[in-house]
């Protein structure tokens, strides 16, 4: 998986900051060119606003002192301390200067982040330069990490793998990069959705699927007893197509899960892994990599691939969890079923001969794995974007690097291993690391621009940037204005239960200060840009927080085409798109509703009682009043139910892909569902509660008919906006 929650959406310690950041969450109380037979234009994102300011001047050094780098490289995140580092080097160092510049910082990262073991490779010229490893893979009894033997796993990493065997079947003509993966593929696996456009093997590696992006209960398994196929998995979790192909990126781990299988099919393998091990890894020597995972063979199903054998298992590093105070030893994270998208583990050592490949154009010590059109796609966009932001060449993470150079490679993740492979063509050389502990996601997207920028002879702190001083809010509003607002990512689910909670997750809040500055902000952070010197482009404010988060670059605005208010806007890491909601689907407008709920429904029961038998109610209205407070008691039950389930997620962040929806989770959802229902019913009986008293009861009065009808109505209005979130579909 690509590195952020969204857009990364293995990884949960930004996921439990966000939900830790809900008062009760779901019902919360807060609220280049390419060659042209390949190269693909979507729409472009930007498009100029009559409201967009002439900007002279956009972007100043700001005379305070630069932030010391590298901080967590996402907005989601605690900015922790950048550990004290080597003077940079102004000359390519040699193997002994970048062991040594490792063996500074990488400790000190570790530190940082609580990793407990980092596993290191860099090659130049086809020749390893460092492979080592830093810390432990195994506790109970302890094993130092080794770069040659210990086995990490590679998350998305996995998913270059996929892209050469792809290409390896275009190069035979096998499969059209431009023809319906539908021809390929039996459709017991795959169906087109006949409401839009064919998908293309261009879409694919290109993430313009137009697929939602599920993960939630099906993407990881830690029984290795309840595993399943690949076939199985894609016919049973099969995303909606939410927008036609081609129309802008966002990243799909069924996309590559999708070809991998046509190369499968195309190839006449057996199965993924065996696949990549026929294609890359004999051939090349990578006896330490594999897409196979362990578990018992007699107690799987069938139509599982071989696992993994006992010499590779036996060199597996441990994932672990840090609570905190200590590591947690984690089970192994089985995603078989997606082996083509995130199931590869590795060495340190292998990986260097992987990138040594990479950077030879598809060659290496005398073996050719992919031709020089395909080595040619791995460095070109498929898309045609503005300079800098990633166009996705063939499946590869383009990105250009603070220092000028241009990069390609892949971040990946599984529940607990973080892992960030980064090319650098200019200077022939290529860097893998990887981490064993879930916190490790920020030295594994630091350390290669550590290393880049030591290499380079770049200072590797930054003066923040800061607006020039005509870009203020004052002298531009209605530009700031229209921006302003709140944004969904579209990596995430869009109905049911997941689509409540993956909205709620990713909903992004953007303002401006009276500087100009816009201010990013989700349930755990904030980060700043500043006015570039186009409309409708941002730059970071901190230029030496690097990676491929929310804040890894620059930022561009979609106006609509005539302009006026802002419609969406994305990151140079082109991951996904953040899409202007509207106020219903505001965490705000739930959280709100919730708080008045809430309220009504104590009220009701502590201090309202008594009124309802006031007057000698009729017989209807007594049946109105005592299910009026059997809906207030299911309300706050399911209020109660979803806050204690939120609360879990912080001691066990794994859960919300583990165990999803889980029993709490469901009855918050189911008892919702009920009070819902018994507020429809009080409308069935609102023309008896309405109905004049016989003449041995008084009845209700007027001002008591009035308030049972306008609380019957929130609650109905409470009841339609969680149908529109999807949050009453316990079911799902």
């Amino acid at each position: 998986m690509p590195p952020g929650f969204l857009p990364r959406l293995s990884k949960t310690p930004g996921l439990c900051g966000a939900l830790a950041g809900l008062v009760l969450g779901l019902m919360g109380l807060q609220a280049a060119a390419a060659p042209p037979s390949e190269t693909a234009s979507p729409p472009a994102i930007v498009s100029p606003s009559p409201l967009a300011p002439p900007v002279t001047s956009p972007v100043q050094a700001a005379p305070a002192p630069a932030k010391p780098a590298p901080q967590r490289p996402r907005p989601n995140s605690v900015t922790a301390p950048a550990p004290n580092l080597p003077p940079a080097s102004a000359v390519p160092a040699s193997a002994a200067d970048i062991e040594a510049f490792t063996d500074s910082v990488i400790p000190a990262l570790m530190k940082r982040d609580h990793v407990l073991g980092t596993t290191v490779a860099i090659v130049q010229g086809g020749k390893p330069l460092l492979i080592k490893g830093y810390g432990y893979d195994r506790l109970s009894p302890a094993r130092a990490t080794n770069g040659y033997t210990s086995l990490f796993r590679l998350g998305s990493i996995t998913k270059t793998f996929t892209w050469i065997v792809a290409r390896q079947e275009i190069e035979a003509g096998r499969i059209k990069l431009d023809a319906p993966i539908a021809d390929y593929l039996p459709p017991d696996i795959f169906r087109e959705d006949r409401r839009y456009e064919p998908l293309r093997m261009r879409d694919l590696m290109a993430h313009t699927t137009g697929y939602e992006d599920t993960s939630l209960g099906h993407l990881f398994s830690l029984d290795p007893t309840h595993l399943q196929s690949t076939d199985s998995y894609l016919r049973r979790h099969t995303p909606m197509r939410v927008r036609d192909r081609g129309q802008f990126s966002s990243y799909s781990n069924f996309g590559a899960a999708l070809a991998a299988m046509t190369a499968v099919q195309t190839s006449k393998a057996r199965d993924v892994p065996g696949l990549m091990e026929a294609r890359i890894f004999k051939p090349l020597g990578l006896n330490h990599t594999t897409l196979r995972e362990p578990y018992n063979p007699d107690t799987s199903l069938s139509e599982l691939p071989a696992p993994m054998g006992r010499d590779l298992a036996a060199n597996l590093s441990s994932g672990f969890l840090w609570d905190g105070a200590t590591w947690q030893t984690e089970p192994f994270d089985h995603s078989i079923a997606m082996s083509g998208a995130l199931g590869g583990s590795s060495t340190a050592a292998d990986m260097s001969r992987y990138m040594a490949l990479l950077l030879g154009n598809g060659q290496l010590d005398g073996v050719q794995i992919f031709g020089p059109s395909s080595a040619n796609a791995f460095r070109n966009p498929l898309l045609k974007l503005p300079k800098g932001y990633n166009g996705w060449a063939s499946g590869f993470v383009m990105r250009e690097h603070p220092s000028g150079v241009m990069t390609y490679g892949h971040g990946g993740a599984t529940l607990w291993f973080n892992a960030n492979m980064i090319l650098v063509p200019e200077l022939d050389i290529g860097i893998y690391v990887a981490a064993n502990t879930q916190t490790g996601e920020a030295l594994t997207e630091a350390y290669p621009d550590l290393l880049l920028a030591h290499l380079k002879g770049d200072a590797p702190t930054h003066a923040p940037l800061r607006p020039a001083s005509d870009m203020s809010y004052g002298s531009h509003r209605a530009y700031y204005d229209a921006i302003s607002g709140q944004y969904a990512s579209t990596r995430r689910a869009y109905s049911g239960l997941e689509g409540a909670i993956t909205r709620l997750i990713n909903t992004v809040d953007v303002a401006f200060d009276a500087n100009g500055r816009m201010i990013l902000s989700s349930g755990d952070g904030m980060a700043a840009y500043v006015p570039a010197g186009t409309s409708g482009f941002f730059l970071p404010e901190d230029r030496g927080n690097s990676g491929t988060g929310l804040n890894s670059g620059s930022l561009r605005v979609a106006f609509k085409p005539e302009g006026g208010r802002a419609l969406a806007f994305e990151t140079s890491s082109n991951m996904t798109r953040y899409e202007r909601i509207g106020w219903v689907h505001q965490p705000q407008t739930l959280g709100g509703f919730t708080k008045l709920v809430l309220v009504s429904c104590l009220v009701m029961l502590v201090g309202l009682t008594r009124q309802h038998h006031q007057n000698n109610p009729t017989e209807a209205q007594t049946r109105a009043a005592w299910l009026s407070y059997g809906i207030a008691f299911m309300w706050l039950l399911a209020i109660w139910a979803f806050s204690d389930w939120r609360a879990g997620l912080g001691s066990d962040p794994s859960s919300l892909f583990i165990n999803w929806p889980s029993g709490m989770v469901r009855m918050a959802s189911g008892l919702a569902f009920l009070a819902a229902l018994g507020t429809a019913l009080q409308f069935a009986l609102m023309f008896w509660v309405w109905q004049d008293a016989q003449y041995y009861t008084d009845g209700w009065s007027l001002t008591q008919k009035i308030g049972h009808t306008a609380l019957m109505a929130f609650w109905a209005l409470y009841s339609l906006i969680l149908i529109m979130w999807g949050a009453l579909t316990w079911w799902s």
